[in-house]
């Protein structure tokens, strides 16, 4: 069957190769559908990128780059059982599901306290799913069914949202709350839907392309901003002196650093953004007024999967209190992966989430 590979930087190719056949404990996927993450971008501009590898300055030398190359793609997926492998009983073909991806070893010290999205089987590892296919093949514990009042168009964002819930979750956004949003792609449109669904009392957002601001608009943005025509740091700051949370979505210095600044001192910023090298920021914007700067990753899997924010993103899909068509610009057959990657790519684009259609 095709499946698209990553055979370097720039180097994406659809790839003929053999079927995975099921196993004990897993299940055959029919892929209807995945989106294009934003990991996945990062690796075709860059090369294979570690989840966690601190002693390696998180990233993968060149020189190991045979380990991983050429690597599978696609994670954010959703489609419909069919086989169920040995050991199975929970699902059967025809169901509807999507996949949450987390692995735990059950072993390490994260694992072992309920952080299983931490474990340590991710460090200096690398998101290896055959997503952009026809068919995959995975433990039967990753299959999360859809809710019937789900399609699963949309529960292929289930992945993101979950990632972005988590964000809002760390931040303990609630009712009296107001909170900024630096960056409007996929992550940031989530975080801005699991904001207004949390009920924020005010959502300001600062993004510079004008296809992700109205998106913005249409989640539940109250003021959406144009970076490059409005000093959005100095807005927020008069209109609100200072929000009661930030989140940083874009992965640059300047909007890390505007999220501190629009943040209220004793307040929280979360950083949801991979970025791409180190960035500059001033401790003091922390230090001298007492901001909590905090990481929020992927969000909960293995034996807690069912408590998790793809769970819930899920669980809001299916309540209508989240629509993900906003964050939808396109839905490309297989074949027509290699150029949507390049659009995405290019800093002019208007695309936002676009889904390949297996």
């Amino acid at each position: 069957m095709d499946a698209v590979y990553l055979h370097g930087p720039g180097d994406l190719r659809i790839d003929d190769v053999e079927p995975r056949a099921v196993s004990a404990g897993t299940v055959a996927v029919d892929v209807e559908y995945t989106g294009i993450c934003g990991t996945d971008l990062h690796e075709y501009e860059v090369g294979p990128v570690p989840i966690r590898a601190e002693g390696t300055d998180h990233s993968i030398p060149e020189t190991e780059w045979d380990e991983y190359l050429p690597k599978p793609m696609g994670h954010e997926v959703a489609g419909t059982v069919s086989e169920v492998g040995n050991d199975v009983d929970d699902l059967q073909a025809g169901d509807r599901v999507t996949l949450n991806m987390v692995a735990a070893c059950h072993d390490c010290r994260y694992c072992a306290t309920g952080k299983y999205h931490l474990c340590e089987r991710g460090d200096g590892g690398v998101v290896s799913s055959r997503g952009f296919a026809d068919r995959i093949v995975v433990p039967s514990s990753m299959a999360v069914p859809v809710p019937d009042d789900v399609s699963l168009r949309h529960a292929a964002l289930a992945e993101p949202l979950g990632v972005s819930l988590r964000g809002v979750r760390r931040a303990g956004v609630g009712p009296t709350d107001r909170v900024a949003v630096f960056g409007a792609g996929p992550i940031g449109l989530g975080v801005i839907a699991g904001a207004a669904a949390a009920g924020a009392r005010a959502i300001y957002v600062s993004e510079p392309r004008a296809a992700r601001r109205e998106a913005a608009t249409a989640l539940g943005a109250d003021v959406v901003l144009d970076p490059t025509d409005v000093d959005a740091v100095e807005y927020i700051q008069r209109e609100t002196d200072r929000v009661e949370a930030a989140f940083e979505c874009a992965g640059t210095a300047t909007t890390l650093t505007d999220a501190l600044r629009s943040t209220a001192y004793g307040e929280t910023v979360v950083v949801l953004s991979v970025f791409e090298e180190e960035v500059p920021i001033h401790p003091n914007d922390i230090m001298q007024a007492e901001r909590e700067l905090v990481g929020s990753f992927g969000f909960q899997g293995g034996p807690l999967a069912s408590q998790s924010e793809f769970t819930a993103a899920l669980e809001l899909i299916a309540d209508e209190r989240i629509d993900p068509e906003p964050m939808i610009t396109e839905t490309v057959p297989l074949d027509s992966v290699g150029s949507a990657f390049e659009e995405l790519r290019d800093p002019s684009s208007e695309q936002i989430k676009v889904l390949v259609e297996p």
